[in-house]
């Protein structure tokens, strides 16, 4: 394989055939039919810069530059955002970032409408990502009902959707943990700091396809969901 080849698999190229092999990734392994990513930030520790004030002074209680990031179900990064300040939310940050905008404009290639399994109706559904509850609910974004209108059919909902979202998780775990950077603050430049964590999502995805152990569905057990 050349170089140009293994560069293609680190680096994401959105196309319909991809987020169709995503998409079908995500049912195997999660049961959620027509996800194609799933969305989440993530706060890496910083030393403050110089004269930002409280501008990078998180609601956890340190100074943060966010990582908005989304990954496909075995935990590779597909598009990310950095450098969003650390006071904000992981909504206001998603509503500043590319990956929405380029949602909005309809320029990621996502596929057609289809059906969804064992549906006997004639309605095609969307495709969509997967977040947590600080992001908005749009055609495009589904996040989990609230905890306190559940029943049977959203706890199952969100049952799924939460084994979905930890891919996202995942990802950010085994990059943190694979790059002791991260682990302690950085102190760098501003623009250093945003290099710094693009290389590392590269890499990520790199040792990832190379090294990494990739999970194997098992059969669903429709009796544990609707506990």
């Amino acid at each position: 394989m050349s170089n140009a080849d293994q560069k293609k698999q680190e680096i994401f190229s959105p196309s319909q055939e991809k987020w169709l092999q995503i998409s079908d990734r995500f049912f195997e392994l999660w049961n959620i039919p027509n996800c194609v990513g799933a969305i989440d930030g993530k706060h890496f520790r910083i030393k403050c810069l110089p004269n930002t004030g409280s501008t990078y002074f998180n609601y956890k209680g340190y100074f943060s530059i966010v990582l908005m990031a989304c990954v496909d179900a075995d935990g590779l990064f597909t598009t990310i955002d950095v450098g969003e300040v650390g006071r904000n939310s992981d909504g206001a940050v998603f509503r500043t970032s590319n990956l929405r905008r380029a949602l909005n404009l309809d320029i990621l290639q996502l596929p057609p409408p289809r059906l969804l399994p064992s549906n006997n109706n004639e309605n095609n559904f969307p495709f969509y990502f997967v977040a947590d509850e600080a992001f908005p609910l749009t055609k495009y974004l589904m996040r989990p009902y609230p905890k306190r209108s559940l029943d049977n059919k959203k706890r199952v909902f969100n049952y799924r959707l939460s084994r979905s979202r930890k891919s996202v998780e995942c990802a950010f775990g085994m990059m943190v943990s694979k790059f002791r950077l991260f682990e302690g603050p950085i102190c760098c430049k501003k623009e250093t700091i945003n290099n710094i964590r693009k290389a590392a999502c590269v890499l990520h995805n790199y040792i990832r396809i190379r090294q990494g152990i990739f999970s194997h569905p098992k059969i669903f057990d429709t009796q544990q969901e609707n506990r």
